[in-house]
């Protein structure tokens, strides 16, 4: 007998936001600063001592970590040898992912973690493909150092010249993302083993003492996992922080502090998370009208939501809809 297998819609977005492979000096530091998305940084060889919010860790040649959004640090070559490194920022907007990743503030994987994961051929794939980009690119020697060992030959960028900006075609800018993800689905399944590993313990220890073990920090997880199911059952972001701080004997501020700490975005930004998957799979999967999804999507008019669409994917949303012949032609002008 047959069997059909139906999954539902899928629409999420991934943003890549700078990659690179660099050498810097012994000294070198770089100021301390924060962001608003997820960093991946692997030290190729040699070491650099991350100050994550007063927090040292020295990360050895093999060694990755991954910081979530928000989080202040800054960076020092300490030692007397350069050292090399790869890193990549990047957002996604999959709830359950974000929740994966935000649960520390940082998450430190060592050389013999990392040798257990796919990780290293990711990243040298994605190397050797910016390595042929740069060949297209036609930059003079002048421009671009190798660096060869004994398995690759690396790409440096010169401190003393400007940035080489690399602009991919359609197949190579699919295998660069292909590439990107592989590597976050790699860092997930640590995690995901980690987080498991952590709640079989914290229940261990519970039915030991009788349940006294939960801190505080699995409070604010539970209490943030609560305002992002009613904020993705309710279009009214504000009414399901109160009704959560009210249940929970909290003030609406702790809520959303609670909520930014967890999940690194405040409620109103997951808000507008959801609701850009929501207008995705709109304009994606129906012929429904641009002022039919606005309003679906509890917006005033059209004009307010092809604003706020084009502010999140910078294009409207008839831009981002699919152009087959004779589909849309009732929304052109709309």
């Amino acid at each position: 007998m047959d069997t059909e297998i139906l999954l539902p819609n899928m629409t999420y977005t991934v943003q890549i936001t700078g990659c690179q492979f660099s050498i810097k000096p012994p000294g070198w530091r770089y100021p301390r600063h924060h962001h608003h998305l997820f960093e991946l940084l692997y030290c190729q060889s040699g070491e650099v001592t991350q100050s994550i919010e007063g927090t040292e860790i020295i990360l050895k040649a093999g060694e990755l970590v991954m910081l979530r959004p928000g989080i202040k640090h800054h960076m020092h070559n300490h030692a007397n040898k350069p050292y090399r490194f790869f890193n990549i920022h990047f957002n996604i907007d999959d709830h359950e992912l974000r929740a994966l990743f935000t649960t520390q503030s940082c998450e430190h994987l060592n050389e013999e973690q990392v040798k257990q994961t796919k990780l290293l051929g990711y990243i040298d794939a994605l190397e050797q493909l910016l390595q042929q980009e740069l060949k297209k690119s036609n930059r003079s020697r002048d421009q671009i150092e190798r660096k060869e060992t004994e398995n690759s030959s690396h790409i440096v960028f010169n401190e003393s010249k400007e940035q080489i900006h690399l602009h991919m075609g359609g197949i190579d800018k699919l295998l660069f993302h292909n590439q990107v993800l592989l590597m976050i689905n790699e860092v997930a399944l640590v995690l995901h083993q980690r987080s498991f590993a952590i709640t079989s313990k914290l229940a261990t220890d519970n039915e030991g003492s009788g349940g006294a073990g939960s801190g505080s920090s699995r409070i604010q997880v539970d209490v943030a996992h609560e305002i992002e199911e009613m904020l993705r059952n309710s279009t009214q972001g504000v009414g399901a922080v109160n009704a959560i701080a009210r249940q929970k004997n909290l003030s609406r501020s702790q809520c959303y502090k609670i909520f930014t700490q967890v999940y690194g975005m405040s409620p109103r930004q997951y808000l507008s998370q959801i609701k850009l998957n929501q207008a995705k799979q709109e304009l994606l999967a129906n012929d429904l009208s641009i002022e039919t999804i606005a309003a679906k999507l509890g917006f005033s008019s059209v004009s307010h939501f092809s604003r706020q669409f084009k502010r999140w994917t910078g294009v409207s949303p008839n831009q981002y809809r699919p152009k087959h012949e004779g589909t849309y032609d009732s929304h052109k002008g709309k």
